[in-house]
Parts: structure tokens; sequence; C-alpha cells
């Protein structure tokens, strides 16, 4: 019985330890080496790692910062993993004209009390950003998503042994003759 019990009890914290022990993958996009289009303002659409940055009208094409202008707005989509976290740095340019708080309030957006930083955190495979009041301006975009793949034990098998031996109540071993409540194989069951 204490067999049982102790594999039991092992099967299932290494069932819950690969389940809260999972991976996350991050993804961020840089204004020096992932960018697109020129320097005219248009729709912008960068792709890395199954993960899209689109901006309905900006510009990513400069070394310091893409810009999202007043009343366009910013879409993260994944297309394999849910999408947890992401954070953006701004830029401080321009005695703070392009910072966080342009963005548009948002469930899971939190804006730093410095305006320097927007972080949004859910579970969503597009999230959209909105800038609302000005222009905002992103130092990078890193994006944390939630990993598919889980490593551990995935299943725990069990089979009946009908030959594994039977306890009372009381957890004594007793003979097959035993009559009363038995427990064999971790199920209680009456043997009469």
């Amino acid at each position: 019985m204490n067999k049982i019990l102790r594999l039991s009890f092992v099967a299932a914290l290494a069932a819950i330890s690969s389940m809260s022990f999972a991976q996350s993958t991050v993804v961020t996009f840089s204004p020096t080496t992932d960018k697109y289009g020129t320097s005219t303002a248009g729709p912008v659409e960068i792709t890395k790692d199954n993960v899209k940055m689109a901006i309905t009208k900006g510009i990513a094409n400069n070394n310091y910062a893409y810009r999202v202008y007043k009343g366009e707005t910013l879409t993260i989509s994944s297309t394999s993993n849910e999408i947890l976290k992401i954070e953006i740095p701004c830029d401080n340019y321009g005695e703070g004209k392009y910072l966080a708080d342009g963005f548009e309030t948002t469930e899971g957006l939190v804006i730093s009390g410095d305006k320097l930083n927007a972080t949004w955190t859910g579970s969503s495979n597009s999230v959209a950003l909105k800038a609302t009041t000005h222009q905002v301006r992103p130092k990078s975009i890193t994006v944390t998503l939630k990993d598919n793949v889980t490593a551990g034990i995935n299943t725990v098998a069990t089979e009946a042994n009908e030959d594994a031996p039977l306890y009372n109540l009381a957890g004594q071993r007793v003979s097959k003759d035993y009559k009363g409540v038995v427990i064999q194989n971790g199920k209680k069951f009456i043997n009469k």
C-alpha cells in the first residue's frame, strides 16, 4: 500500500512540476536590425520567428526608434503561440513628446510612472495598441510567447494488477479470503 501511495505521489508531483515550469520564447524587434520600407510614412509589417509587428501608418526604417503616428495602431500577433507579455521602451527624444503614454489605455497595458515604458501582459494571439494622444516611438519591442511544448511526464499509465496484495481500511495486509472493504491497486471495493 505504501509503495502504491509513494508511486502515485511521485507521479502527481512530476506531472505538476512539468506544468509549472512551462517554457517561454522571447522575440525582440529592434529598429537597428529589423527594418521595413523607406523613411516615408506608410503601413509597416515585419515578421520575425512567427511573430508579426504591424503599424497601420508609421516608419520602421531608421536606426533609433519605430514610429507609430497619432491615430494609428501597433499590432503584435503570433501565428503559433499565445503572447504573454509585450515590453516597449520608448524614445525620450523631443522633451517627452513620443513616450508610451501616447497609447490608449487598454486591458493589460501598464505605462510606467516616467512614461518611458509600456508593458502589456495577458494571454492572446494578437494585441493592438492605438496611439491616440500623440506619436509613440518604440526603441524596441520585446514579445514573450508561451511555448506549446511541455517537458516531462505527459501521461501516467496505471495498470491493475490482479495479483497485487489486498489491504483493509487500517492499511493492514489481508488475504484474498478477507471479507469486507479492501484496497487493491489503490482502489476500494467490497470483497464478499
